[in-house]
């Protein structure tokens, strides 16, 4: 098996396109993406850390991924150690070893990478002779808390400059053959660094967190890091592989952070204030792609926002490459925009308006005319874009039937603009929508309500496969309700789930893992917190005044109960 693996990993080196590193440096750096390489490769942040480590004159980092389920199993059946891709060294003979977390359901995967590289999954039964577990990504920004008992070192908030840092310190320490304890000691003090071990966490009779106590030298607060002129972050694709969801296109990152304050975006307060990319800067970096591919990507929390994307849009087109956009703003969706992306030969643009109706708009904090939506769809079509990807969010607070009819009404109203292209043009286009339950996040004003529950939210989501799915033209798909639970729980989970979470990456069924350890699930995915409840992510700093949450928080419970909805009584007792 792991002769199979091996020649996997051979295959799939020689597709790629690289910069050729030197992997014989003093220091050796695991950098493992807890998912398989299909979907670690598709992460920017993975090839960034990968490509910044690998220029430092004294640190090799090679990657490492969670093989398919097949491969996976007979590893754990055969005891076969989890080695690196490229050059299939054990994990285990690394310095470090530093896991990318983009997502909650990858949490499992951390202690199972660690048991099947031989290293002692928790954090208290590891020595001097095993490596540094840190972990980085954006999960780790907002709330750590639940894989604590398995990670040594946290890199909070955005990772280009800490990782140095930390780096640097590490190299030091190695020099100098002081113990591992004085190493997270001198971390400790790092700014954006966390060590889990310098802060008690005690609870209260009600499960509750009644404070959480930073012992010296860990500051009271971790401070998020974060970067201030995107510009001297080349953040873009360093690896080109055909096995990926971007597919030999060049991704440039032009927009980090975002400034519209939707209440349900976690991206949006954990890199609160937006920074755009230049757009001289942008076609520099887009020259890295000359002589592999013609196709850029252009990455952001909200591309059409960035002050300058005509110039950057057009002026890419002009220099002979195809461009692709993540998710637009129908509001700042202009004409030369849609001439490139047009030119571009792209078929596709994906908007998200989240929700259908006034009234959840002001509770979300996301107001999209529907008139400009439309307006900028039938723009599209002028231009044969054919496709528009649709984003929706369900079980938003105070949500009613009549707020997820209205998505079904949105869909009707869409199809009434696709019939006449059609007709004119010979060719129908489609409709995508992707609906997601939402999960309250840390560090949002939605932190302190409680999620839908699981059974709901499925009657929803059926109701709208069914009712959309009759339009015709039309596509749905949905994230799973059961899914969405497990990711809240994470989400907002404290230390206690760090048994939990071991015991699921040995196979211990959900419901059990937590019996295990006398936990319920519900209490951290469907309970509402109490306004001035200390949450397990209070000691962690993103850079967003805590009173300025509440006053967002306290915003969309107003603004509900000012609008015209009949139904608030049946929210507040639960009458219906």
């Amino acid at each position: 098996m792991r002769r199979d693996l091996r020649q996997t990993y051979r295959n799939l080196l020689d597709r790629e396109h690289r910069p050729r590193f030197n992997y014989r440096k003093p220091v050796r750096f695991a950098l493992v993406y807890p998912s398989t390489y299909y979907l670690g490769m598709s992460s920017l942040g993975v090839q960034v850390i990968y490509d910044t480590l690998n220029h430092r004159d004294d640190t090799a980092c090679e990657r490492a991924f969670i093989p398919e389920a097949p491969i996976l199993h007979e590893l754990r059946r055969s005891g076969t150690s989890l080695f690196s891709f490229e050059t299939q060294t054990r994990l285990n003979e690394f310095d470090l070893v530093g896991f990318s977390v983009s997502f909650e359901s990858d949490y499992v995967n951390i202690p199972l990478a660690l048991e099947i590289a031989k290293i002692p999954p928790l954090a208290v039964d590891r020595d001097q002779t095993h490596p540094l577990i840190i972990a980085g990504g954006i999960n780790i920004a907002y709330n750590p808390e639940p894989i604590t008992d398995f990670i040594d070192v946290f890199v909070v908030g955005e990772a280009e400059n800490s990782i140095q840092h930390l780096m640097d310190r590490f190299v030091e320490w190695k020099a100098s053959k002081a113990s591992k304890a004085d190493l997270l000691h001198t971390l400790a003090s790092e700014p954006g660094i966390y060590v889990p071990q310098f802060y008690q966490v005690r609870y209260k009779s009600d499960g509750t967190i009644e404070n959480i106590h930073s012992k010296s030298p860990a500051s009271e607060k971790v401070t998020a890091a974060a970067i201030s002129n995107l510009d001297n972050a080349e953040t873009c694709t360093k690896i080109f592989t055909p096995e990926t969801e971007f597919s030999n296109a060049h991704l440039i990152e032009i927009v980090r952070g975002c400034g519209r304050q939707c209440r349900f975006c976690v991206a949006d307060y954990a890199r609160r204030w937006p920074r755009h990319r230049s757009v001289e800067n942008t076609l520099q970096l887009a020259e890295q792609a000359s002589g592999i591919t013609n196709r850029i990507g252009l990455v952001g929390a909200s591309i059409s926002d960035h002050p300058q994307i005509d110039e950057i849009a057009t002026g890419l087109v002009n220099r002979g490459f195809r461009i692709s956009c993540a998710s637009l703003r129908a509001e700042t969706v202009r004409a030369p925009l849609l001439d490139a992306l047009a030119e571009s030969e792209q078929g596709t643009i994906t908007i998200a308006p989240e929700v259908a109706t006034d009234n959840l708009q002001k509770v979300v904090n996301k107001a999209i005319p529907r008139e400009r939506l439309y307006h900028v769809f039938e723009e599209a079509l002028k231009r044969n874009i054919l496709n528009l990807r649709l984003y929706f969010l369900i079980g938003v607070p105070y949500e009613t039937l009549r707020d997820v009819e209205a998505i079904v009404d949105m869909a009707t109203e869409m199809r009434s603009i696709l019939l006449p292209h059609a007709k004119r043009c010979g060719r129908m286009a489609r409709i995508s929508y992707t609906i997601s339950p939402m999960v309250p996040k840390p560090h949002t004003p939605f932190q302190w309500v409680a999620m839908e529950d699981s059974k709901t939210i499925s009657r929803k989501l059926a109701f709208l496969k069914t009712e959309i799915g009759r339009l015709g033209g039309m596509k749905v798909s949905s994230a799973s309700a059961r899914l969405a639970y497990q990711e809240a729980v994470f989400a907002r989970g404290d230390r206690r789930l760090g048994p939990v979470i071991l015991d699921l990456s040995r196979g211990t069924a959900w419901k059990q893992a937590f019996k295990n350890h006398g936990l319920d699930p519900d209490f951290y995915a469907l309970r509402p917190r109490l306004i001035d409840e200390r949450h397990p992510w209070s000691h962690l700093d993103l850079n967003v005044m805590p009173e300025f949450l509440r006053l967002e928080h306290n915003k969309h419970q107003k603004g509900f109960m000012t609008s015209s909805c009949d139904t608030v009584v049946c929210k507040k007792c639960g009458a219906c």
